[in-house]
């Protein structure tokens, strides 16, 4: 068993309604990322500084962090997208939940966010989808909240 929430990923995606996953049991199940492509990224929240004459810092203030899910998806024969696009804009606000490859390590949740879709092609990786989830304030709690399967 793992120590570390890493390796093969499961991710998990529901209609997000007021801030908060629609239905608990309507969490469906995408097709595996490409490898080593699912990440949540901070953005540090703004800076208020207070300085005097001469330049000195009195004091400071931060707001707080932003985040995004990202993953890349295979576009594969006879497997339907997780979600449908209009060149690239995916309607509707949506729920996501990771699991680590361990599912008693923490993975994530986020209760709300919009997502865009990067369609591209390569001859090395075939058809691509890149998906941007821009994670909203949620009804309640923090907006990446940690999870662990069954707790």
């Amino acid at each position: 068993m793992a120590v570390l929430s890493w390796g093969k990923c499961k991710i998990e995606t529901t209609p997000s309604t007021n801030g908060a996953p629609t239905s608990p049991e309507a969490w469906k199940a995408l097709d595996t990322p490409k490898e080593d492509t699912t990440k949540i990224t901070p953005t540090a929240g703004t800076e208020k500084t207070a300085t005097e004459e001469g330049g000195e810092l009195v004091d400071v203030r931060y707001g707080k962090n932003t985040y995004t899910l990202e993953f890349d998806m295979f576009v594969k024969k006879g497997t339907e997208r997780p979600f449908e696009d209009n060149d690239g804009l995916i309607a509707g606000e949506h729920a996501f939940r990771i699991t680590p490859e361990d599912e008693e390590c923490e993975g994530a949740q986020i209760d709300r966010s919009v997502v865009r879709c990067d369609e591209s092609y390569s001859t090395a990786d075939g058809k691509m989808l890149h998906y941007v989830a821009r994670c909203l304030k949620p009804k309640t709690g923090k907006t990446v909240k940690p999870y662990t399967k069954g707790s």
